[in-house]
């Protein structure tokens, strides 16, 4: 059931990102063909408002670099909401299997939600009958830091991550918080390879 979820979260990304991906590559091939005409002599005629108020003089240079900018805008969404999205699914699903479970000894009034609110205090719970690896805490920072925006917790991910960031100057990460932050295709995969790993694959412990 576990790994069916995950493969259907997959195929939901893959029938997201692939269009704009193959958008992007579309766009790129276009902007080098364009670059190509500009070194044998191809000039834009400029194009001018109709109040004369502004001239933009390479008017289809611009809509192709816009083109560009607004792919990899969508696919960075993408790849963010998508690590989001199975970090609490993982959440979600270890809270049903832990409560399913501990249910059969204790009453509902008894059983404490609060205990599952807290990344570690969940770890705890599910210890007790399953061993997860250590893997998962590098998807929770990084989908915490993805939602909340914690400057506090985007340094310590730039200190101990930092690959997920194109810029790692201090000053531009205080200004644009989790924007600071770069996921790619490869960091989604990884995503899912250790979310598929981090469940309940084996069968729990008595």
């Amino acid at each position: 059931m576990y790994l069916s979820k995950i493969s259907r979260y997959r195929e939901i990304y893959e029938r997201s990102v692939k269009p704009v991906e193959e958008q992007l590559t579309e766009v790129e091939r276009e902007i080098d063909a364009y670059n190509l005409r500009v070194k044998c002599g191809y000039s834009e005629t400029p194009l001018i408002s109709g109040d004369a108020a502004s001239i933009n003089f390479f008017p289809e240079e611009t809509r192709l670099h816009d083109h560009k900018g607004i792919c990899i805008d969508v696919i960075e969404s993408i790849n963010k909401n998508t690590i989001i999205s199975i970090y609490h699914f993982w959440e979600r699903y270890w809270f049903d299997i832990i409560k399913g479970k501990e249910m059969k000894e204790v009453e509902e009034k008894n059983f404490k939600y609060s205990e599952f609110q807290d990344y570690f205090s969940l770890k705890k719970r599910i210890s007790r009958h399953y061993e997860i690896g250590e893997e998962i805490e590098k998807i929770k920072d990084v989908a915490n830091s993805l939602k909340h925006g914690n400057r506090r917790n985007i340094r310590r991910l730039l200190d101990t991550y930092p690959d997920l960031f194109e810029r790692k100057d201090k000053f531009f990460i205080s200004c644009f918080g989790a924007d600071a932050i770069s996921i790619k295709r490869a960091d989604v995969e990884e995503a899912f390879e250790i979310v598929s790993n981090s469940g309940p694959q084996k069968p729990l412990t008595s």
